[in-house]
């Protein structure tokens, strides 16, 4: 009875499991990934696979009234992030005026709009790991290709398959629009956002770590505007990341430079993120920690390095946020402010209708 109830309990924290949606979204990632080894650039296509998870993720949301925007947005959103992120990485100082000002950007626009603060948070993550790989002009360049690449093969193939398989097309469900927050949150709140990211940028770099740009990117996901948010959506943060980091690590290593067997997990993983984006938030992070730990592996190599300090980097940027929440906490009334929805389970709300078969996206 006692292992019955555990297991009740974990198998809620995989659900609603959205498994048509992500067999919209899954194919692209074998098929870049697997032309970047024969091609012999495995790290072109471990970019372009990249892009193609992230904007696998928007389709399920809609972008001003279009049912396709929201991935158009996302791969505009990561080709910019690309070209800027490679180019300020160069000067630090500048990188990091860019992180906070966005950081502040996605901190307003989550009191407005959900979906339009997804889009833009990709576009300022993207940046920040574009700024990691720093480099000229030419490096810029190739890297917004692969984004281009990896954008176009999955919005290219989810808007065919979903002509074909329209019962999977439809958005998942979403919250209602919240009511338009106070000046005093809507400052505070973007003044702490920016504070958190700033701050976790510069002791990632103090201590010299490798994919620093977890810190920041996990202080923006973490902050909240109210501090038990921030408490509870920062420890299932990093749960997820060990979880993911820990089993992707030791597969990788078992199975050390076939990349048959790391592409074949990449797709597992990329399946389970896309099916996961509504269920527990420490189950989708460990599903996407683990997506990106095998990309990383596949174009980069150095799996233990890099599951490690990407661990550190994310501690470091949930105490970050924390921290900044509990020194500056919003202590006017926050009734009415929606949460995000991602890895939440949503209210249960009427399906959207899926598009006729022949007809075209919006």
């Amino acid at each position: 009875m006692r292992i019955s109830a555990v297991a009740k309990r974990t198998l809620r924290h995989w659900r609603p499991f959205y498994w048509r949606e992500a067999a919209l979204c899954m194919p692209a990632m074998p098929i870049l990934l697997a032309g970047g080894v024969l091609l012999g650039l495995p790290t072109q296509g471990a970019i372009a696979a990249g892009a193609a998870l992230v904007v696998g993720l928007a389709a399920s949301r809609d972008l001003v009234g279009r049912r396709w925007g929201a991935m158009i947005g996302t791969a505009l959103g990561l080709m910019i992030a690309a070209l800027v992120g490679t180019l300020a990485g160069q000067v630090p100082w500048l990188l990091l005026t860019l992180g906070c000002i966005g950081a502040a950007v996605c901190a307003a626009i989550a009191l407005f709009e959900e979906d339009v603060w997804w889009v833009v948070l990709q576009g300022v993550t993207a940046m920040l790991i574009a700024g990691y790989y720093a480099g000229p002009l030419d490096q810029a360049l190739l890297r917004g290709v692969g984004v281009l690449v990896g954008s176009a093969a999955q919005i290219g193939l989810v808007v065919l398959l979903a002509w074909i398989f329209p019962k999977a097309a439809a958005r998942l469900p979403s919250m209602p629009a919240p009511p338009p927050p106070g000046n005093k949150l809507l400052i505070s709140h973007m003044a702490r956002a920016a504070a958190a990211v700033g701050i976790s940028m510069g002791v990632a770099w103090a201590v010299d770590l490798q994919n620093w740009a977890w810190a920041p990117m996990t202080a923006m996901i973490v902050l909240k505007p109210g501090l038990m948010e921030t408490q509870t959506r920062g420890a299932q943060r990093v749960l997820g990341t060990l979880l993911g980091c820990a089993a992707a690590t030791v597969f990788a290593i078992q199975v050390g430079s076939a990349h048959p067997w790391l592409i074949a997990a990449a797709a597992v993983t990329a399946f389970a993120s896309f099916a996961l984006q509504q269920a527990h938030f420490a189950t989708l992070t460990a599903a996407i920690t683990a997506t990106v730990v095998l990309l990383v592996s596949l174009g980069y190599g150095g799996v233990l390095a890099n599951a490690e300090h990407r661990l550190i980097a994310t501690v470091i940027g949930g105490l970050t946020a924390l921290v900044v929440a509990r020194i500056a906490p919003h202590r006017g009334r926050l009734n009415g402010v929606q949460e995000d929805r991602v890895g939440e389970n949503p209210p249960v709300v009427p399906p959207v209708r899926a598009p006729a078969a022949g007809s075209v996206p919006g």
